[in-house]
């Protein structure tokens, strides 16, 4: 995958070296980086052709937005976070195309029916109101646009990994919904096509993460 490499992303572990607003620093964590990456390479084998028009939403660092624009005409980014100027600085600086907004999934900036692609990966879990996001979602979607959804799954064992490995103690109060919450909220929405774990041979229910892949 064509991604931005650590090099690419220095101004942002030096302007936020504490990391809140995005979990960058584990793409380059020994062993932590082999799962963040891998949430990367589920979400892309779900976008399997050419789009004129896609919208990522929950951008984060920009690690992805590389491999995005390749796949698609016209690139549409959009976060919470402070650092959105600064990600789109990278960008330009690498000669990437990208159209970044400061924005919340609750209110998207963009006319109805305008992407054939949304991404939103890590961050439904941090939105108590999963029915309004998913409004959106359906709202700015093309009747036949690939809308791809990921999440980490709770279980007692995720829960062990972020108490005691990533040490994100309070993990339990930021991740506002869980994973069955999430599938569920889409479901009165969307229609799911397919889902895929990880580790892939664990069930839904007892894996770390899923990502799924759904239509209007």
């Amino acid at each position: 995958m064509k991604l931005l490499n650590k090099k690419d992303l220095q101004p942002l572990f030096a302007d936020q070296p504490g990391q809140k607003p995005y979990t960058l620093k584990r793409y380059f964590h020994p062993w932590q980086k082999y799962f963040y990456l891998h949430r990367l390479k589920m979400t892309r084998r779900f976008l399997d052709k050419k789009y004129s028009r896609l919208l990522d939403i929950g951008f984060g660092s920009g690690i992805f937005i590389p491999e995005l624009a390749e796949i698609t005409e016209d690139y549409h980014g959009i976060d919470i976070h402070p650092e959105v100027k600064l990600v789109e600085e990278i960008l330009n600086s690498k000669k990437i195309k990208a159209n970044l907004k400061k924005a919340d999934i609750y209110s998207l900036p963009y006319p109805d029916e305008y992407f054939d692609a949304i991404i939103c990966l890590s961050v439904l879990e941090f939105i108590p109101n999963l029915e309004r996001a998913f409004s959106e979602i359906k709202r700015v979607a093309k009747p036949e646009a690939d809308i791809i959804v990921g999440a980490p799954v709770v279980n007692p064992l995720t829960n062990f990994i972020y108490d005691r490995i990533i040490k994100y103690k309070n993990h339990r109060q930021a991740h506002q919904s869980n994973h069955q919450e999430i599938i569920k909220a889409l479901e009165e929405k969307l229609k799911i096509e397919k889902i895929v774990t990880f580790p892939s041979l664990l069930p839904l229910n007892y894996s770390f993460f899923f990502v799924l892949k759904a239509k209007k």
